[in-house]
């Protein structure tokens, strides 16, 4: 894993606890870490940051943004202790405070609350914000002591809409006199509105309507409303005449929203230069799903009754209903082979998901191949749970008058392939998270006809029971509490993952340390934090490729998202503004739970030159040798040192 040369944003301060000096930097980057990643394999090494999960910027602006000024001095950060790209959620617009999942977002547009206002004060976006107007909704974080924040999602809504619209209204005025460089912006915009096209004005017109009847449930509206859009297209009368007096009336919320997605897309485009300059991926998240205004904009080209969920994993392991539509395998492809409407949408939503992203994870790969789908009338809870002997559903392939040729089996190798290879992107990249899909149609098109790749994560399996070289391999996802937490669970601890014999002979084969084996085995069966340590030491002796939730490697002992349960901070956890002071304050501490990089990777890369020995000495018949060579012991030498640099108090 090679990696550019890093400036970390940090100012050393002597009275606080010891960190890596500047000097020190280099050294344990290059001559430390690299040699670790390089004599273990590994590739990547990605942490798992959805993007309101960032950093606090100095002023608290709700949420946490993955583009902007905080981004530019957090990514080196990150690059000085082993990351090399992070994995973003989906990053489309959220419009509603009480349903923030970013995997309800829309396709094609970005979530405005990534933008860094800040910046609009500046010469580059012809001051069209004042420090007094975000001054005047925002405030400077609160210290509370913790090493974690968490999202203000109501306020961010309100505070930034109102901000928008303060810089649109300065920026049509300076643009009217070309004042400050605002006709430079202008043109800028003008250009931004021609690449994106009609899907941009259908967003913006969603975005108004879903205010004027206070939800983005478009069956609620009034039926004109529900079916404008595909009533314009019939070109009836009515339609059009209500289009014209919806955006009289709303001029001014209609293009505010499309202003705020060119500032933001231009400030995504500055953000991938600089990732770009210093050799930092972002992986974006294809979500299974569509948002409502996405299936507002395109109704005909979903199935009416049909929805996609899961068989299991409900109350009382019902099927999981998630309300999410499904595209009409019937409209996928035309007679010719060609793409057919729903399609070409679904190339966009992938279009979209790689444009300004280096990777992609796929979400719920089964979705692509065989969704289980039920039909909406047919759902009917007791007490919480869906009661299935009246549910209608199957997995797609199961049901042949939904989809009577098969075109959903096509999608795999006609759209999602093909569009990975014209972004560059190898088949084999992508996160596809393949968990909890097994159907004999999924298995033949995705594990037996294109060999596809998986997740490895350690939380449910052995690090050894990968089922392909290629997996992305993780503790825990977005979904997982920290690790720290997933031991405190009774069946984690009586987990074959987690046996304490299996970790201690797995990292210990070389029986020329069979005492230091037996010794490490009692350690990790007593002390919790040991065998964390042990399971991430696993996982980077045996994957190539690996995600670390950002909870994990900061130590904070909050979830991020409880998966398929509603709670109030579900989505919200981020970290505070001073994550460096936590971090490396944590490490020196009595009870340190964030994780120190040099020691994980010592323990893998000395597990891995014990598997050596015994290799070697099978395939030679040799004794095994019970010295490391030369070049382990200089990296080991080389962990050590930084990792008891890491623990140790300032002076």
């Amino acid at each position: 894993m090679q990696v550019a040369k890093i400036t970390s944003s940090y100012q050393y301060n002597p009275n606080f606890q010891r960190r890596l000096r500047p000097d020190e930097e280099r050294d344990y980057r290059q001559n430390a870490l690299q040699p670790a990643f390089d004599y273990l394999g590994t590739q990547e090494v990605a942490m798992i940051l959805h993007g309101t999960c960032y950093p606090e910027a100095e002023k608290d602006l709700g949420v946490g943004s993955p583009y902007g000024k905080v981004a530019t001095q957090f990514l080196p950060f990150e690059m000085l202790h082993g990351f090399n790209s992070n994995q973003l959620g989906p990053v489309g617009v959220l419009r509603d405070a009480r349903s923030i999942s970013p995997y309800k977002s829309t396709v094609s547009t970005r979530n405005y609350l990534f933008l860094d206002l800040q910046e609009l004060t500046t010469d580059k976006y012809a001051k069209i914000l004042s420090e007094d107007d975000i001054n005047s909704v925002f405030e400077t974080p609160s210290y509370t002591g913790k090493n974690y924040a968490y999202s203000k999602f109501p306020d961010a809504f309100a505070n930034y809409e109102h901000c928008i619209k303060i810089a649109y209204k300065n920026f049509v005025n300076k643009a009217a006199f070309s004042q400050d460089g605002a006709l430079e912006l202008h043109n800028e915009f003008r250009a931004f509105k021609e690449r994106k096209g009609s899907a941009l004005y259908r967003e913006a017109l969603f975005d108004v309507l879903a205010k004027t009847y206070g939800t983005n449930e478009f069956e609620k509206w009034d039926e004109l409303d529900a079916n404008l859009i595909s009533r314009i297209a019939d070109k009836e009368p009515v339609a059009i005449d209500r289009y014209k007096k919806v955006i009289h009336r709303s001029k001014e919320d209609f293009d505010t929203y499309i202003f705020g997605q060119f500032l933001l897309d231009k400030q995504i485009k500055e953000n991938t230069k600089f990732r770009n300059s210093i050799g930092f991926k972002y992986i974006s998240d294809l979500l299974v799903g569509f948002s409502k205004a996405d299936e507002w904009a395109n109704q005909d080209l979903f199935l009416k009754d049909y929805r996609m969920g899961c068989p299991y994993g409900g109350k009382n392991n019902s099927p999981q209903v998630w309300d999410i539509p499904v595209l009409d395998p019937n409209k996928l492809f035309n007679e010719d082979g060609s793409l057919g409407p729903s399609g070409k949408l679904l190339k966009h939503k992938m279009d979209s998901a790689l444009e300004d992203f280096d990777n992609v994870r796929i979400d719920h790969a089964l979705g692509l191949v065989d969704p289980y789908i039920y039909d909406k009338n047919t759902v009917y809870l007791v007490d919480g749970a869906v009661d299935r002997t009246r549910l209608r559903a199957g997995n797609i392939s199961y049901i042949q008058s939904v989809d009577p040729n098969g075109n959903y089996k096509r999608v795999l190798n006609e759209i999602i392939i093909p569009t990975l290879e014209e972004h560059g992107i190898d088949k084999n990249y992508p996160v596809w998270e393949d968990l909890c899909t097994d159907t004999p149609t999924f298995n033949y098109i995705y594990r037996g006809k294109n060999k596809l790749p998986g997740i490895t994560q350690l939380e449910y399996m052995r690090a050894e029971e990968s089922q392909d070289p290629d997996d992305w391999g993780l503790v825990g996802s977005h979904d997982s509490p920290p690790a720290l937490k997933m031991i405190e669970k009774d069946w984690i601890k009586s987990h074959h993952a987690w046996n304490v014999f299996y970790l201690a002979g797995f990292l210990n084969s070389n029986p020329n340390r069979a005492q230091y084996r037996d010794e490490f085995c009692k350690q990790i069966d007593n002390n919790p934090k040991a065998r964390v340590k042990a399971k991430f030491a696993e996982l980077f002796l045996t994957c190539k490729k690996i995600q670390i939730s950002f909870d994990d490697f900061f130590g904070i002992d909050k979830t991020y998202n409880v998966g398929g349960t509603q709670n109030n901070t579900n989505w919200k956890l981020r970290l505070n503004k001073d994550y460096e002071d936590f971090y490396y304050e944590n490490l020196a501490s009595e009870n340190p739970t964030a994780l120190n990089m040099p020691e994980i990777l010592k323990m893998a890369v000395q597990a891995k030159a014990d598997m050596n020995a015994v290799k070697e000495a099978k395939d030679f018949g040799t004794p095994i040798r019970k010295e490391n060579d030369p070049h382990v012991n200089y990296i080991l030498e080389k962990l050590d040192k930084y990792q008891k640099i890491l623990e140790e108090p300032e002076q």
